[in-house]
């Protein structure tokens, strides 16, 4: 990462819930343990503007002289998260509503809504204002936006939001026929005469919105998201010296990543909190290891990325979640996590946890007696660990395979009742299979500007369930095969428009000549359908959810399975099209992991590591390189020790030890080798 020439780590501070007797000591005592650099200020608006219009600056002065007295960094950041309570009691259309139009009142955070003119207008004040005064600060390297964008909340539905919304609206489609035939609302006679007619989706019988409405309205979302940050990105830039970065975090629902990446920061952040995976909800055998599908989709938004928060200690809020303790090795193995998936800035939440308020249970590192503990000194020992792998810093996560993303078509899963359970459950089947195979991927965003030229450095590419297929993405797709790749598709592949509408034309809409076969019938699959099976040889395959029945029509089309059950039994599942010199292949189901392994071994994809190390499925591996070295990560997620094979003789970069054959590999631990 180009603003952290090193692996640095920080931690979030909150000076306005200390005593100011308590700041030097933490900050020397953070420095102690190898902490460069805060967070602060991202919910602190009354300290700077405690009335409207009087502004006032003496409490963080004073902090950030404590801090110039030491060598310690700052991220400052904009406070809008959390409007103050005199600015939502004197301007309540600033709250945000709920579907019925219910207001979210102040007590809470991010009660506010994008698009009241009057909060946008307090939005570029306290901004502008905090970038003027801050701006020649030294201590200060970056700036963090808000924070956590579309947390909590992920759709909107005050006033403000609805009257934005026909704004979107008009700039998309001009004139009220060009959206009523997009939305289709001669269906249940739904048209609309006049602008002031259309709302964001309210509760209608049986909640059942307009899909190609609901579609646009999630798009609206992020388009009010993007604008917003662009609001305080732009205002930051304009009084900022070049050096000095601005981010916010996601993932959150409801934002185009790469856009809000592309068009309002210089980079993305992450909240890392890998014990949201720690249970067993929808089959995840992973845990928290699942956390790195996270950490995949936010590299693909953007490259280079930092974690603003990573997990240090048990989680909670008062009144919901529960989390238990992290176990010794684990924020060592988290924070390796985000570093092996290609992380160079580490920020822990929180330095010491709060006394008051709801996150009295959202423990930090250190506990409410603020003394010593085994988990400051786990961080600690990460910060010696981070001296030895300067080297690290910039290099790039290699990967084998790519996995499209596109946010269109993961909107309209929400609401989908056919698409949207396949997409959720081929998510986790291939992520978990990739895994499990030790073959590092990258998701790739879908966008306008995606060329073959993107794809050309992965010999495989998955495109699961692209319901929605823009010409220009199925043209890219085309040109990536012919020149070599091998592209394989899954079940519901274009059969809908930008609109979410379904053409009148032959499944796969423009791809049957990529994928040689037509599918002319298809059906959804009950839960525990005893049908759900294909025919691959004498291999029988798991194809759960949805069954595409495919009929080649091209001499170079190859059925690889069929399926063994019900009125279509001997019907192709699987097929393989030659065209140019790659190949297509169409997976008419869901894709299950077991299924993805044997469908890897078909195609000869091997793991990344083959000839360095053979390492069980329980641990993680990726590799990192760049300048003319590469670094292979080894993690282990159990509690048990394993066994690893090391193939050659590589340089242990924690120990620097030189090490080969049989290598014990500790409860949690992490291997880090120059390779």
């Amino acid at each position: 990462m180009k603003y952290f020439n090193r692996l640095a780590m920080g931690t979030c501070y909150y000076p306005e819930h200390w005593d100011e007797s308590l700041w030097l000591n933490d900050l020397q005592r953070m420095l102690k343990a190898g902490i460069g650099t805060i967070r602060i200020a991202e919910f602190a608006w009354n300290k700077f503007e405690n009335e409207e219009g009087v502004f006032t600056f003496d409490f963080f002065d004073r902090f950030l002289d404590v801090v110039e007295q030491t060598d310690m960094k700052v991220i400052f950041c904009t406070p809008t998260a959390t409007p103050p309570a005199w600015l939502t009691q004197k301007y309540p259309e600033v709250l945000q509503a709920d579907q019925d139009g219910h207001i979210f009142y102040h007590g809470c955070r991010r009660h506010y809504n994008y698009n009241a003119p009057v909060y946008l207008e307090k939005t570029r004040i306290i901004v502008e204002e905090l970038a003027q005064h801050y701006a020649d600060r030294k201590c200060i390297v970056g700036w963090q936006i808000d924070n956590e964008l579309n947390c909590q909340i992920g759709e909107f539905f005050s006033e403000a939001d609805s009257a934005a919304f026909r704004v979107f609206l008009k700039e998309k489609y001009g004139t009220l026929n060009k959206l009523n035939e997009a939305w289709g609302t001669v269906f249940w006679n739904q048209t609309y005469t006049d602008w002031s007619q259309i709302y964001l989706p309210r509760h209608t019988p049986h909640n059942t919105s307009n899909p190609h409405l609901k579609l646009d309205s999630l798009r609206f979302y992020s388009e009010s998201c993007i604008s917003y940050c662009k609001l305080h990105y732009d205002i930051l830039k304009k009084h900022l010296p070049k050096n000095v970065f601005v981010t916010t975090q996601g993932l959150f629902p409801h934002v185009n990543y790469n856009r809000l990446h592309d068009e309002a920061l210089d980079f993305l952040t992450y909240d890392s909190y890998p014990m949201f995976g720690l249970s067993d909800e929808g089959g995840n055998r992973l845990k928290d290891r699942k956390w790195s599908m996270e950490l995949a989709r936010i590299r693909g938004a953007g490259n280079e990325f930092g974690i603003m928060e990573q997990q240090s200690g048990p989680g909670g809020w008062y009144n919901r979640r529960f989390m238990p303790t992290p176990k010794p090795g684990q924020i060592r193995l988290w924070t390796y996590q985000s570093v092996a998936n290609g992380a160079d800035y580490i920020s822990y939440f929180r330095w010491r946890t709060c006394t008051f308020g709801t996150e009295i249970y959202w423990h930090g590192i250190l506990n409410y007696d603020n003394q010593d503990n085994r988990r400051l000194q786990e961080i600690t020992d990460i910060g010696r660990e981070f001296e030895k792998l300067s080297d690290l810093a910039g290099k790039t996560y290699q990967a084998k395979v790519a996995i499209l993303y596109d946010y269109d078509n993961e909107w309209d899963g929400e609401t989908d009742v056919w698409h949207g359970p396949l997409r959720k459950y081929s998510n986790a089947g291939l992520f978990q299979a990739l895994q499990e195979s030790h073959v590092p991927f990258n998701y790739v965003t879908v966008s306008p500007n995606l060329r073959a030229a993107d794809l050309k450095a992965y010999e495989v590419v998955f495109a699961p369930h692209m319901t929605i297929m823009d010409p220009g993405l199925a043209e890219c797709m085309k040109e990536y095969v012919k020149g070599g790749g091998i592209l394989i598709a899954g079940a519901r592949t274009g059969y809908k428009d930008r609109n979410g509408r379904c053409p009148m034309d032959i499944m796969p809409i423009g791809m049957t000549d990529l994928f040689g076969m037509e599918i002319r019938d298809f059906t959804a699959l009950n839960a525990e359908s005893p049908y759900a099976y294909a025919s691959l040889g004498d291999k029988k395959l798991y194809m759960p959810f949805f069954h595409d029945l495919l009929t080649p029509v091209a001499d170079t089309c190859e059925t690889v399975a069929v399926y063994s059950e019900d009125f279509y039994k001997g019907t192709p599942a699987i097929v393989k099209n030659q065209y140019g010199k790659g190949q297509a292949w169409y997976f008419g189901a869901a894709f299950d992991c077991e299924t993805v392994k044997e469908l890897l071994k078909t195609l000869g994809v091997e793991s990344l590591i083959k000839d360095l190390a053979e390492v069980p499925p329980c641990c993680e591996i990726s590799i990192r390189e760049g300048d003319g070295k590469a670094y292979l990560f080894v993690l282990n997620y159990t509690g048990d020790t394993v066994e690893l094979e090391l193939k050659k003789e590589m340089r242990n970069a924690l120990t620097d030890e030189k090490v080969s054959g049989a290598y014990k590999l500790d409860a949690y631990g992490v291997l880090i080798l120059e390779v």
